[in-house]
C-alpha cells in the first residue's frame, strides 16, 4: 500500500479526525481539542496527513528535535474505515523514511491496549523500556534507528 505524507493545512478537519478516531465506545472524546493544541504546539511539533490515493485517511503529530534527533511520535491514527489492511504499517515506514536522520524514535501506547501493542511492537519494530502512570497506566516504547 502507497501512502503519502503531507504537512497539515487544516487543523480544525485534522482535530476532527482525530477525535473521531479516538472517541470512546460510549461517545466521549479521549483527546478535548485544548489538550490537542497543547500537543501541536510543542516546540519541535510537525502535524503531518496521511493519505492513499490522494485521500486523507490519518495523520500523526511528531515532535522533532534537529539537534538530537531523538523524535517523538506523539499522536498516530487511522480512519476507522482504514484500520488491519496495512495503512497504518505503510505510513509509519513513510515517517521513517520522511526523517531518516532519526536516531531514535519514542512513542507510548496504553498498555491495556492490546491492538495498539501489536502495532507498535510487532509490525512497527518498537521495544518496550517502561511501565508509567497509575490510573492509566502506558507503556513507554522506543525504536532505535542508528
Amino acid at each position: 500500500m502507497t501512502v503519502e505524507l503531507s504537512a497539515t493545512r487544516d487543523r480544525e478537519i485534522f482535530i476532527d479526525r482525530l477525535q473521531a478516531a479516538f472517541r470512546r465506545d460510549d461517545g466521549s472524546e479521549k483527546f478535548h481539542r485544548g489538550d490537542l493544541l497543547r500537543f501541536f504546539d510543542r516546540a519541535g511539533a510537525i502535524l503531518l496527513d496521511i493519505a492513499v490515493k490522494k485521500k486523507i485517511i490519518g495523520g500523526a503529530v511528531l515532535v522533532i528535535n534537529a539537534e538530537t534527533q531523538h523524535n517523538r511520535l506523539s499522536l498516530f491514527f487511522v480512519d476507522a474505515a482504514y484500520r488491519n489492511l496495512g495503512v497504518g504499517a505503510a505510513a509509519w515506514l513513510a515517517i521513517e523514511k520522511f526523517f531518516p536522520d532519526t536516531k531514535v524514535w519514542y512513542a507510548s501506547t496504553p498498555w491495556l491496549d492490546k491492538r495498539n501493542l501489536h502495532f507498535y511492537l510487532n509490525k512497527c519494530g518498537f521495544v518496550a523500556f517502561s511501565i508509567y502512570g497509575e490510573e492509566d497506566v502506558y507503556l513507554a516504547l522506543e525504536k532505535v534507528m542508528r
